[in-house]
């Protein structure tokens, strides 16, 4: 008798024996040998990428872009997807999707009966894991690539499990019309987003990818009402609901060849994105937010538009604008041209990137520059009669064609006059200017170091409204050089980024730019450039006048315009900058708050001449205050003098030619003056030029002085005679001391080099 419960457990433990042996043997043929082999599909796998959904700053789409070939793949994670599509489509694909490891042997067996029977393949047997298998890696419709799908199907079961598996279906499922998953044919066949559809349109969709152009809603309503109706009864729906629901969802199907399907908006600053490697290792699984104001985008793709039709009799074609944010410098609104799909008139040409001589709108930045070197807001340039150059005379003119004499830098700056600007880069130097504008993000300046010159200083070289704005943002950022802020997280600042001016300096020229009294000199007291509220607007031509520019700001909003035309050929035929200023002034009208800047700090207020830019004595007629720079020396004025006829002024000898041109009768200028070369500077490099012959280039040297001397390089003399003195000397290769002797004795020299 006791044998009898002996046997039983041991029938009990070979069952538990064979259980445990057929276990491990799945186990081992469907999860462990699967996951620990080689699987093809792993590059592609791990190389997936989807749409990247570029959104504006108030979360709206601005383009989805694809993947390649103009295919577009939305990503929907399932477990976001809506609950009734899961049922729906393991319903109409693979409803033992839950009890398989990858490979249904119930629905092989029934397929291979199936296809026997009928003498051809009727079922395919298929799994939601196979289909995945075979898009990840796609071979020819044989028996040996279904074996190996099978194999594939279960190599990625034990990678990325069942949930991984669906939601790999849902969103590489091809259904046409360029579009693969779910979520893009959501939109291009209904016109929504998935998780707006209703339950038919979803078993619209659920039937499609079994043969896309045969079950297309539009292009195929019959087809695709029966396919849909079939799932619909296998679901268990009512037939005569389903009936009237499948016609309502075919109804709404959209045509294949409808447009306005994608948003495409802000397409130059969308490839600019592109181009710039901003979306590279973006997956497409989350959305990438710009800070596109879509509000202030709209307004200006518009008024460039209405602007360029008003231009179009002076031969403008065609303009950009770019905006940005001052506070992180993020980029608020980016128009490449008035209409991206104009092939005749390149449209999709960006005149934010495209390199054009960007005219004064270089000035301030010089002038930076100079304060950072030494000068100050009132120091006096002469604004008169003046020939820059060697071999090829250089004689710049004012935009109203007027000389001012003596001129405070601030004057000039706010004026934008050209001689000063000129004047002041021979005395700083085309290097350092280059060098300093590189340093603010120009690197089209650093490409262009053999061709710059004097012309530098009214922006004869070419530069991109991109590289403009961004490094307006030295005078809004403490002088630190900014880089534009995209969006999706990028930092405005390199992390390694320093002040390259003073912060002090910075806010000075920012001053300047901002105080409208100062215009008058150029520009009166009117126009685009003069703003109601606290805020700046500086305008540039170039000399051909085919690319006219506005650039301007308030506290919280930055920005610039171009306008000409992309071909460079014809000309606007004068220099009317006041289309892309008065573009500036509506935009920074419409959308800046208004507030002020706040009050300079770091800076001590002086009195000066109005004049002379010195201290201002008593004999002084006018005198204003001005901003410098703490435990400045400043000299009190020795312009104004009193005598019995009143105050008395005695010009420096540099403007003996321009008091003369305009009868200043009440005015002199000094017979002495302390001996001194005032041009070049002290260190000046010359390049000789290749393409002309050696004799005949020349350099200019003034002096100026007291009684009678000469001028002298390496002791030969090549003047003598009554101060001031004006000599041009030959261009030798090498280093070359110039002296200046007065017959007194005194003696003062440079060093100058000839490449």
């Amino acid at each position: 008798m006791s044998s009898s419960p002996d046997r039983r457990r041991a029938r009990l433990r070979a069952a538990a024996l064979r259980i445990g042996a057929v276990a491990a043997l799945y186990l081992l043929c469907f999860r462990i040998a699967p996951r620990l082999s080689p699987y093809a599909g792993q590059a592609a796998l791990d190389s997936l990428r989807f749409s990247v959904v570029v959104l504006d700053a108030d979360g709206g789409e601005l383009q989805a872009l694809p993947v390649g070939d103009g295919l577009r793949r939305l990503y929907v994670p399932a477990a976001s997807a809506p609950p009734e599509l899961e049922r729906l489509v393991l319903r109409a694909e693979d409803r033992r999707f839950r009890l398989h490891p990858g490979v249904d042997a119930l629905a092989l067996l029934r397929a291979a009966a199936q296809n026997a029977g009928d003498g051809r393949t009727v079922s395919g047997a298929s799994t939601l894991s196979m289909q995945v298998a075979r898009l990840l890696s796609p071979r020819p419709r044989t028996m040996g690539a279904k074996i190996a799908e099978a194999w594939e199907a279960l190599q990625l079961e034990s990678r990325v499990g069942k949930s991984g598996i669906l939601d790999l279906y849902l969103n590489l499922i091809p259904f046409g019309r360029n579009v693969e998953g779910f979520g893009a044919a959501a939109r291009v066949y209904f016109g929504a987003s998935l998780d707006r559809l209703t339950r038919a349109q979803l078993m619209v969709l659920c039937v499609i990818p079994r043969a896309p152009a045969r079950y297309d809603p539009a292009e195929s309503p019959e087809a695709a009402r029966d396919a849909t109706l079939r799932l619909a009864a296998a679901m268990g729906d009512d037939p005569a609901r389903a009936a009237e629901a499948t016609d309502e969802a075919l109804s709404s199907a959209l045509d294949g060849s409808r447009g306005g399907v994608w948003p495409f908006r802000a397409p130059h600053y969308l490839a600019y994105l592109r181009s710039s490697g901003a979306l590279d290792g973006i997956d497409g699984k989350e959305p990438f937010r710009t800070a596109i104001e879509p509000a202030l985008q709209s307004w200006l793709e518009d008024l460039a538009a209405r602007t360029v039709d008003e231009a179009r009799a002076k031969r403008v074609t065609n303009a950009a604008a770019l905006f940005v944010r001052p506070s992180d410098m993020r980029v608020a609104a980016w128009v490449g041209s008035v209409d991206f799909h104009d092939a005749e008139g390149a449209g999709q040409v960006d005149g934010v990137t495209m390199r054009r001589q960007p005219g004064s709108t270089l000035k301030p930045f010089l002038y930076a520059l100079a304060l950072e070197s030494g000068w100050d807001a009132s120091t006096v340039i002469p604004d008169v009669p003046t020939d820059f150059g060697g071999a090829e005379v250089y004689v710049p003119a004012n935009f109203n064609n007027q000389f001012n004499g003596p001129v405070r830098l601030r004057q000039a700056l706010a004026s934008s006059l050209n001689i000063p600007a000129v004047y002041t880069l021979e005395r700083i130097g085309v290097e350092p200017f280059a060098n300093f504008l590189v340093a603010d993000g120009f690197r089209s300046i650093d490409e262009q170091r053999g061709s710059l010159g004097l012309g530098l200083a009214l922006g004869n070289a070419e530069i991109s409204l991109f590289e403009l704005v961004r490094a307006y943002g030295l005078f809004m950022n403490d002088g630190i050089p900014a880089a534009l802020n995209d969006g999706g997280g990028l930092s405005p600042y390199a992390a390694d980024e320093k002040a390259i001016v003073d912060p002090r300096v910075a806010a000075l020229v920012r001053d300047i730019l901002t105080r409208h009294p100062d215009r008058t000199l150029a520009f009166g007291r009117g126009g685009h450039g003069r703003l109601k509220f606290d805020g700046a607007i500086k305008t540039g031509t170039s000399n051909q006048f085919n690319n006219i520019w506005a650039v301007g700001f308030t506290s919280d909003l930055l920005g610039g315009v171009w306008m000409g035309n992309f071909s460079g050929s014809t000309v606007v035929g004068t220099a009317d900058s006041g289309y892309p200023a008065a573009m500036l002034s509506s935009t920074l009208e419409a959308f800046s708050s208004h507030e002020p800047f706040p009050p300079l700090s770091g800076l001590e207020k002086r009195r000066v001449c109005a004049l002379s830019g010195m201290a201002a004595t008593d004999a002084c007629p006018h005198a204003l205050e001005e901003y410098f720079l703490p435990g400045k020396g400043l000299l009190p004025c020795d312009w104004h003098g009193s005598g019995p006829s009143g105050v008395t002024v005695r010009y420096p000898q540099e403007y003996r030619t321009w008091l003369s041109r305009y009868r200043y009768a009440s005015a002199s200028t000094a017979k002495t003056a302390d001996l001194r070369i005032a041009r070049p500077v002290d260190g000046a490099v010359f390049y000789l030029d290749p393409s002309a012959p050696i004799d005949g280039q020349e350099f200019l040297v003034e002096a100026f002085g007291s009684g009678t001397g000469s001028l002298s390089m390496d002791g030969v003399t090549y003047w003598s005679g009554a101060f001031p003195a004006k000599v041009w000397l030959p261009l030798i290769r090498g280093a070359h001391i110039v002296d200046a002797s007065q017959d007194d004795g005194s003696l003062t020299e440079i060093e100058v080099e000839t490449r």
